[in-house]
């Protein structure tokens, strides 16, 4: 059977969308189908990847994500879509036999597999499942440049107004390429580059903006540096050069290292290969976004190395044979750099201080932003200081030293101004945010991403970029929200098709995490799997997060014995270096319980010895103190150390183990089940506020058999919002508006299990049995504190928010 295949560009997707239709619609009949989005990268397919998405959720198909337990789907009454994004990454020879065993019943269900893949990036295996899926008769919609009909569409629906023949021409120089047009188009109007005259948008500047610049540097992020200096190199060669143009320039590298940086390029994209064997940028956009990317120092360098003598003689000059086709006739004059080109040059330093980091190099990491913040500070340069404090608090984080972790922290987030910056400042403002989070200040990590204008709050737009999502995902994920979190990053990943790639495991052990807690412990070894996949050689992962969750998720799953096999072998490094201990106070607290429940008493106190160092070592760190305390009254059954170490706890997950650890000692001293029973409850609460559902139902088991139960609260608390946990304040909302549990579920995108068991929970707090007694509660308080109740046609209240705890 052959495949169907449309070859339309990104914008005017009418063939893809008839095709779409018409594969649902025999969907909704019963006969299933493929639908197999490809395309080169940027040209926009997990764009129409949502697109479709939103179609099908319109017509009620349910959607089933990759990372669900059983992708794909078996069948279903209704109808499904099974949607794995960037099949190129994410498909392993398990998932791909697994799937083409089930394409025979495919055609006889419900159901929609709704693939993306990037052309020429995948292997032997994806290959014959891509054979296999036309041969089975797949909808493949094959995703193109944009024709200048579609460019003109594009630039008149962002810019809200037809181009002019001057903007039509700049655009011209994206080759109809849809990534960098719709960064051209919207470039210019953030950056006001452009203005509305006579209902016709005109260009004011031609200057690359920023936001094309920034996404040029996204797009050869996975060249690695020797192929991104080489396209550096490249721009001050003119319109076409040769292979020896660039080896005269580069003479420190290798023939065949040049080599293999050229073809990378030109099978990425970048670059072309002409017919007369002479190479060009394929885009005029992306070499002036480079230029442009260069500091002028770095430039003046390349350029003086084009006309520089060869040790033959001198150098070729532009016109001659094997010489440059072109060199600007006036350089920059040196004196009109902003850079100084010597050693110290802030351009230099700025590049090498985040590489040296990276390659786990910390010493010279640290020296580099030393040199770099001096000359960020004497030049007044805002975002070379908070990058240059960034990276020396990386290397004093992951050298044990908290306390000056966090003092860098706080400078780098105070130099950073009020307000947006550019997409550069932006990122390292998010960066910043993201090592305050590590140190446990979640609450100025936030202040700080609401200070520069790159937040708006869980309810806000999704992130624009990786780097953001993973940033919020983390703070939600540290106040408990881990379902709201997961989403974040799902859509940042979605958005910006992952170019921030280093960004990934710590993406990914975030969601793990979400799962775990969440009880999903499936979904979370698939993730934890994603995780140590996406992990690249070579580059040191600059927090202990991934390797942290693999191992609680290994421990959940095989027991503590297991764990303690890890935490001696594979993970022994958790102990031995301060990170983790660092960023999370709970970890060794946990340890040392895993530890004494598989009988290795060495092993615990090897643990509270490595932790009660680092407190001494950081007095006025105060989560490395409470957690030295946890740890050690957990090991020598230290009643009062335990009871500090819960009141202490600024996290509450952690103030939730030092709960129940306390629970666990008096009832073992057989101090009365009453005082064992009060704790357990205390860490119920805690666990749920965290969004712990596995842990807080662990502690339910535990109270079902204690006699007596530990009677409810007598008193009804007088507001909701201190009462309550964040899943469960959405829940209330939502059920006092009449919905049922199952409409509260697709709302919230829960089971209706957790519906169910938030819904309990909320019964036991407020000592009510009935919906209907929770909404006539909720009107009495409303009305009590003069808050008008809400109907069903308006939005729901925010009444049940008002007491929301910060962390």
């Amino acid at each position: 059977m052959r495949s169907r295949v449309s070859n339309s560009p990104l914008r005017g997707r009418s063939k893809e969308i008839g095709l779409t239709l018409q594969v649902l619609a025999e969907a909704e009949s019963g006969r299933g189908g493929v639908i197999l989005v490809s395309g080169d990268e940027g040209r926009g397919k997990t764009r129409l990847v949502q697109e479709i998405c939103h179609i099908a959720e319109q017509r009620e198909f349910t959607a089933v994500r990759a990372e669900a337990q059983d992708f794909p789907p078996p069948a279903a009454d209704r109808p499904v879509l099974a949607v794995l994004d960037d099949l190129h990454v994410y498909a392993d020879q398990a998932l791909l036999s697994r799937m083409t065993a089930r394409l025979a019943q495919l055609r006889h269900q419900p159901q929609v597999w709704l693939l993306s893949l990037r052309d020429h990036a995948y292997g032997l295996d994806v290959h014959r499942f891509v054979r296999a899926l036309e041969e089975w008769g797949c909808t493949r919609l094959a995703l193109g440049l944009l024709s200048p009909e579609g460019v003109r569409e594009l630039l008149t629906d962002i810019l809200g107004a037809p181009p002019d023949p001057g903007l039509m021409e700049l655009a011209g120089e994206a080759g109809g390429q849809p990534l960098l047009t719709v960064a051209l188009a919207r470039g210019l109007r953030e950056d006001g580059q452009v203005r509305v005259v006579d209902r016709t948008a005109v260009v004011t500047s031609a200057a690359v903006p920023a936001r094309v610049r920034s996404t040029v540097n996204c797009l050869l992020t996975d060249l690695g540096e020797q192929t991104q200096d080489m396209l550096r190199a490249a721009t001050v060669l003119g319109p076409e050069f040769g292979v020896g143009d660039l080896a005269a320039i580069l003479v420190d590298v290798p023939p065949a290292g040049l080599a293999a940086c050229v073809q990378r390029a030109i099978d990425i994209g970048v670059l072309d290969c002409r017919s007369n064997d002479r190479l060009a940028f394929r885009y005029e956009l992306v070499r002036r976004a480079i230029v442009e990317s260069t500091a002028l120092g770095v430039r003046q360098v390349l350029l003086h190395a084009a006309s520089a003598p060869t040790s033959a003689g001198r150098r070729p000059q532009p016109g001659a044979p094997g010489g440059p086709t072109h060199l600007p006739p006036e350089a920059p004059r040196l004196s009109a750099a902003p850079f100084v080109v010597q050693e110290d040059s802030i351009a230099i330093l700025f590049v090498r201080a985040v590489s040296l980091l990276h390659k786990g190099r910390m010493e010279q990491a640290r020296e580099s932003a030393a040199t770099l913040l001096r000359g960020c500070v004497a030049s007044g340069e805002a975002t070379g200081q908070a990058l240059a404090m960034l990276v020396q608090s990386v290397c004093a984080r992951m050298g044990g030293q908290a306390a000056e972790a966090l003092r860098l922290s706080r400078e780098g987030a105070a130099v950073i101004p009020p307000g947006k910056s550019d997409l550069i400042g932006e990122v390292i403002t998010n960066c910043v945010a993201l090592e305050l989070s590590l140190l446990g200040e979640t609450a100025e990590a936030e202040q700080l991403l609401r200070k520069a204008a790159c937040w708006e709050g869980p309810n806000g737009t999704p992130p624009a970029s990786l780097v953001l999502g993973t940033t919020a995902a983390r703070i939600m994920s540290v106040k408990g929200d881990h379902r709201k979190a997961d989403q974040w990053i799902e859509a940042a990943v979605g958005v910006v098709n992952r170019p921030e790639r280093w960004l990934l495991p710590l993406s990914s052990a975030i969601r793990a995490l979400a799962a775990l807690r969440s009880g999903e412990l499936s979904t979370a070894e698939r993730l934890v799997a994603r995780c140590q996949a996406e992990s690249q050689p070579g580059r040191l992962e600059l927090c202990a997060q991934a390797d942290w969750v693999a191992l609680q998720v290994a421990t959940e799953r095989h027991g503590a014995a297991w764990g303690v096999e890890l935490l001696t072998g594979q993970y022994a490094h958790l102990i031995a270096g301060p990170s983790l201990f660092v960023e999370e106070p709970g970890a060794a607290p946990w340890m040392v319980r895993t530890a004494l429940a598989a009988n290795a008493p060495q092993l615990a106190e090897e643990v509270v010895r490595a932790v009660q160092t680092l407190a001494d070592d950081n007095a006025a760190f105060q989560p490395l103190t409470v957690s030295a305390l946890h740890a050690g009254g957990l090991l020598r059954g230290d009643e009062e150390a335990l009871a500090r170490a819960r009141s202490e706890h600024r996290a509450v997950w952690a103030a939730a183990w030092a709960a129940e650890d306390l629970g666990i000692l008096l009832l073992d001293r057989d101090t009365g089940e009453g005082a064992a029973g009060r704790q357990f409850v205390a860490a119920r609460w805690l666990y749920e506020e965290a969004g712990a559902l596995r842990d807080a139902a662990r502690i339910t088991a535990r109270l079902t058999r204690l006699a007596p139960p530990p009677a409810a609260p007598v008193d009804r608390p007088a507001d909701p919002g201190q009462a309550l946990t964040g899943s469960e304040r959405a829940v209330a909302e939502l059920v006092v508006l009449g919905m049922t549990n199952r409409q509260v579920a697709g709302k919230l995108h829960l089971s209706s299990y957790t519906v169910n068991y938030h819904l309990r929970n909320i019964f036991r707090k407020f000592g009510i049995k009935s919906r209907v007694e929770l909404a006539r509660w909720y009107q009495d308080y409303t009305a009590a504190t003069m808050r008008p109740v809400t109907t069903r046609s308006s939005r729901p209240t925010r009444t049940l928010r008002s007491g929301i705890r910060s962390t």
